[in-house]
């Protein structure tokens, strides 16, 4: 018998996986920074505690934006998105100069900030549900297999992280939108994401 509620079992898995010390926002960013920080070549010379933090407030503010803002639909979201992926590039090359960073690993870290962001809930981030029916998946080689695997989705010609083209970008976006005509993208990502051992 136990007197813990399914919200003390969620705050464990928060802690485990999120480790929040100053704010979920914070957590999200620095999480979703790992899920693409291998493939950004030459990092290991250029990284500093405070280079990092200045990128990760950039793309605080990109997710913000992107979360808060009144979009009418798809299309105004993917506009923005486009803008926000240039300026996370813009602010990562100021920051960091001649290292490149990618419209692939701009997508993967804003798509995946928007993912955890919302897996915590509108109780710890109100108002994440706000935009979540226009938020892209994030593009990487699970997702990609596995929509392959259970759609005959066809891969990016390119490794998603060496993706510099924003058009193949969102052209990949747009298929699995028509493949999933009346599923959220998102809920098709989270889906497909939690069956990736079946394949």
């Amino acid at each position: 018998m136990t007197n813990l509620t399914p919200k003390d079992i969620e705050d464990f898995w928060i802690r485990v996986y999120l480790n929040p010390k100053l704010d979920f926002r914070t957590a999200c960013a620095n999480r979703s920074y790992r899920d693409l920080n291998r493939t950004i070549h030459g990092m290991a010379k250029n990284q500093s505690k405070e280079k990092y933090q200045k990128i990760s407030k950039v793309l605080i503010g990109v997710s913000d934006e992107l979360i808060n803002m009144d979009f009418n639909d798809q299309i105004s979201f993917d506009i923005s998105h486009e803008l926000k992926c240039n300026e996370l590039i813009k602010a990562f090359k100021t920051n960091y100069g001649a290292i490149d960073f990618t419209i692939g690993q701009a997508q993967k870290w804003i798509n995946m900030n928007l993912k955890y962001l919302f897996a915590l809930g509108e109780s710890r981030v109100p108002g994440i549900t706000k935009n979540y029916i226009f938020f892209h998946i994030p593009i990487d080689n699970i997702i990609q297999d596995l929509l392959l695997h259970k759609s005959k989705i066809s891969r990016i010609p390119v490794a998603w992280s060496r993706m510099n083209n924003y058009d193949m970008y969102i052209n990949y976006q747009r298929e699995v939108r028509r493949v999933y005509a009346e599923i959220t993208p998102m809920d098709v990502e989270f889906r497909l994401f939690n069956e990736v051992l079946e394949i």
